[in-house]
């Protein structure tokens, strides 16, 4: 094994299998986000505070 599963040896494929499975589910979470931002108009800001009246 090479990388981040170099740590799990024979017998630990099971362990090597969850942190594979919670990487890709980051990477999924991090692209819909990206990809929603994205899709948002872009003279839009999300609200922040409502103007004083003078």
């Amino acid at each position: 094994m090479f990388g981040p599963y170099s740590e799990y040896g024979p017998g630990q494929e099971q362990e090597a299998l969850k942190l594979f499975t919670q990487r890709a589910e980051d990477h999924r979470n991090e692209q819909r986000r990206r990809q929603q931002q994205l899709d948002q108009p872009s003279g839009q800001a999300p609200p922040t505070a409502a103007p004083s009246a003078p």
